[in-house]
């Protein structure tokens, strides 16, 4: 009985603490809001940016957080800096080089508007692709919490 206990408890420990956010790519958006409306969080990143790395190890990896974005969003993750070409909605987006090592993916530019570049940025949309919401800074599972 008390091996069963254990197994039962490791079990539930494992699964309540490897839940993992679900995310999805902008190809994938489409589809998915047609078959089941949703918001939207759209989370632009870069690798060098020591806030987006801070906001993905703790905010992002927060139970509570997880749940709430995993139930009632969709999630898209996205490099600011990638080279991969991207089709949304019937339109192909592409990296922009700015220099030698710099540029950004037109998808950024297109959601920005505007809007200077700064790393992390969130925004969030409602099921017909309007922003509703907009973030350009590092904020805390709590604070997250609280404006979803």
């Amino acid at each position: 009985m008390k091996q069963l206990l254990l197994v039962l408890f490791f079990n539930f420990y494992v699964q309540s603490y490897s839940q993992q956010l679900q995310t999805y790519s902008f190809e994938q958006l489409q589809q998915l809001v047609e078959k089941n409306p949703r918001p939207i969080l759209l989370y632009f990143y870069t690798d060098w940016c020591q806030y987006c790395k801070m906001l993905q190890q703790t905010t992002f990896k927060n139970k509570k957080v997880i749940e709430k974005l995993n139930k009632n969003y969709y999630v898209v993750f996205f490099n600011a800096e990638t080279k991969t070409t991207i089709t949304y909605n019937q339109k192909q987006y592409k990296f922009v080089p700015t220099g030698i090592k710099t540029g950004s993916h037109e998808l950024v530019n297109f959601y920005l508007g505007k809007r200077q570049q700064i790393y992390p940025t969130i925004i969030f949309l409602d099921t017909n692709f309007n922003e509703i919401f907009f973030l350009q800074s590092y904020i805390s599972a709590n604070d997250f919490l609280e404006t979803i």
